[in-house]
């Protein structure tokens, strides 16, 4: 079985990673970690009920770290093979599920936005039998 980005849930931002690593060994994919980091500060800035975390998603997600989390939600981000993915979903230990579903559906647009400020969005396009997804760069 083929293997894509691991993701969380169906609210996921899709984008390119590409474009944060180097061949430069020195560098040591430095771009990549400032990526994550910007992109905390931007989201927890526009919502402020977000806070920082670094920590791997439950089990059964491997390959999640959650970067955000608030009461209702988390937000992670995984990547693989050039393609990576940010998740936004209920805690697994909130008790307000609907509440933070409604949370979740408000906030989804202008993070999706924010992502795109810093990184190319995708858009999965289909999946092929073996597992691996296809995707095409989102118009901006």
């Amino acid at each position: 079985m083929g293997r894509s980005v691991e993701t969380i849930g169906g609210n996921v931002i899709y984008f390119d990673t590409g474009e944060f690593y180097t061949d430069d060994p020195d560098m040591d994919n430095i771009n990549w970690d400032d990526m994550q980091i910007n992109l905390q500060y931007a989201l927890s800035a526009k919502y402020k009920s977000l806070d920082t975390c670094k920590k791997w998603a439950e089990y059964p997600y491997r390959e999640n770290r959650i970067i955000l989390k608030n009461r209702y939600a988390q937000i992670s981000i995984s990547e693989y093979c050039g393609c990576g993915a940010i998740s936004i979903f209920v805690d697994p230990k909130t008790e307000l599920i609907e509440l933070a579903e409604h949370w979740i559906s408000q906030v989804y647009p202008g993070i999706s936005k924010i992502v795109a400020e810093y990184c190319t969005t995708l858009n999965r396009i289909g999946t092929f039998s073996n597992g691996c997804g296809v995707f095409e760069r989102k118009e901006q």
